[in-house]
């Protein structure tokens, strides 16, 4: 099967190469170091999305955006001008899924089958081959494609025929994830005002029934002077103003998600559009006026000499 990425950006750059030495792999990508960077190690470079369309009977894309997918899909010397009856389109973006499925319907019209897989886990388990693929859409179609996605990584799960199910699925753990991050600094920010260390809270937390995937991630990282994710702070605002809007839709209401996605405006607009995820934990530290992390004192770096 010959297949093709659109898409080499931070995370779509560490699914692809999975990909590499094991089926025959086009990408593309407006960024020519990223792309020449796959050339080196085997894949074709096509100089659009309808060249790749041609020369794969599978295309992935991993964008930012719906938007960007949809400028992709249909603009011009898009996928849908390469592609023809019988190939299949997966999109792993964490999109909108209303505008997925209707990516999906205009496919169809020519034969072509999309179905939506975006990726939920951190950046080394995408790297390390272990990221959870969370799939939805055509069952015939997944099936067909089940060989390519495993080969990204072997946990693949699909959540019905119903194009977007997937997406709603990232949507749901997405906005558990980034609440769960604030919280856990606000609270630890107000511990480490009455005395309590990081170290002796990381320790306490993770043993008791408050303790998370952010508490047994992110806590220790600071402690260690780690950066527990690499994810763009304007993206995370992007998914959680996406989650509070499709809620919105279903009539229910988010004063939690609401007051997380209030907090990541707040730090994306004082640090700018090129901040990270990581930067919130500054954020939270300068409005409790405390720092996780105690600076060294004069006698710490004389012991350290």
């Amino acid at each position: 099967m010959r297949v093709g990425y659109i898409g080499l950006g931070a995370m779509g750059g560490a699914l692809a190469r999975h990909l590499i030495g094991k089926f025959p792999l086009s990408v593309f990508d407006l960024n020519k170091k990223a792309v020449d960077s796959f050339v080196e190690l085997g894949a074709a470079a096509a100089a659009t999305p309808a060249e790749l369309a041609r020369n794969s009977d599978l295309i992935l894309l991993c964008l930012p955006r719906s938007s960007d997918v949809q400028a992709v899909l249909f603009g011009p010397d898009g996928v849908a001008q390469g592609a023809s009856a019988g190939k299949i389109v997966i999109d792993q973006t964490s999109g909108v899924p209303a505008e997925t499925r209707a990516f999906a319907l205009q496919l169809e019209e020519t034969g072509v089958l999309l179905f939506d897989a975006p990726v939920s886990g951190a950046m080394a388990t995408a790297i390390a081959g272990t990221i959870s693929i969370i799939a939805s859409g055509p069952r015939d179609a997944f099936e067909r494609a089940l060989p390519v996605l495993q080969s990204i990584s072997p946990n693949v799960f699909h959540c019905g025929e119903r194009v977007g199910n997937g997406q709603t699925m990232k949507t749901v753990n997405n906005m558990m994830n980034v609440s769960c991050r604030l919280a856990t600094l606000e609270v630890v920010a107000m511990g480490k005002k009455l005395g309590l260390s990081l170290e002796l809270m990381t320790q306490a937390i993770n043993a008791t029934t408050a303790r998370s995937y952010t508490s047994q991630g992110m806590l220790p990282a600071i402690a260690e002077g780690r950066q527990s994710t690499r994810f763009w702070l304007a993206l995370q605002v992007k998914d959680i103003h996406q989650a509070i809007s499709l809620a919105a839709g279903q009539k229910v209401p988010m004063p939690i998600g609401g007051a997380a996605r209030s907090l990541l405006q707040i730090g994306l607009n004082s640090l700018g559009k090129d901040a990270q995820l990581e930067q919130m934990i500054g954020v939270i530290e300068s409005m409790a006026d405390t720092r996780f992390v105690d600076a060294p004192t004069s006698s710490d770096r004389r012991e350290a000499e």
